[in-house]
């Protein structure tokens, strides 16, 4: 278990250095502002390097095509583009809230890439401060729970209700992993400075109270 608590704080660095210089830049773009539905800019950009990051750091923890994936806030398919292509059909399972975002993605990424054929299983959900029912909604449990991002933008309440319901469909030697920003102080309540790569630029600030937390 420790060596897998390693390997993930280095995807977190990794993750970090291809977000530099700044994700918050990238993500207020022109594009975003755009009238036009920017599925890529909507996820925060750096859609081949951060999508490929993802899918190389659960196939370095073990992660196989037999295996059943539960993809948190898949987005329009960022990461869920290799992890479909990769695992056997009707493995890859995915829900977001944003319905729209799913549906673009489904339109302009599924589609194209004749990944349909791989039956993926997507749902547009939105996260609550009550823990879902997820063996009602997906009927399974899974080897790997992946859950990128979408905790830096709710908060704790929803954060621990969403767990609750995650550890109803996770198999008995599954795992799970979130990204999420640290504070190596309990006891501290104040705003946080995390730097990237040990670099101020690109740094994002955390808060207790709102994004991002």
């Amino acid at each position: 278990k420790s060596n897998k608590i390693m390997d993930f704080i280095k995807f977190i660095r990794k993750l970090a250095r291809a977000l530099a210089p700044n994700p918050i830049r990238k993500l207020f773009n022109r594009s975003f502002f755009s009238p036009q539905f920017d599925y890529k800019a909507r996820v925060g950009g750096y859609w081949d390097r951060v999508g490929k990051l993802q899918f190389d750091f659960l196939l370095s923890e073990g992660l196989r095509p037999e295996h059943y994936l539960l993809d948190v806030a898949c987005g329009s398919f960022r990461a869920g583009r290799f992890f479909i292509e990769y695992l056997l059909p009707s493995h890859y399972y995915g829900f977001d809230g944003d319905c729209e975002l799913i549906k673009q993605g489904i339109k302009h990424v599924l589609k194209p890439a004749g990944l349909l054929a791989k039956k993926p299983v997507i749902h547009c959900v939105k996260l609550t401060p009550e823990p879902l029912d997820f063996m009602k909604l997906f009927k399974r449990k899974f080897d790997y729970i992946w859950i990128h991002a979408p905790f830096d933008h709710i908060p704790p309440d929803v954060v621990r209700a969403t767990l609750i319901g995650l550890s109803k469909v996770l198999a008995s030697t599954g795992y799970i992993y979130a990204t999420i920003f640290l504070n190596p102080d309990p006891s501290y309540t104040g705003s946080i400075l995390h730097l990237r790569d040990g670099s101020i630029e690109g740094a994002v600030v955390s808060y207790p109270d709102r994004e991002y937390y």
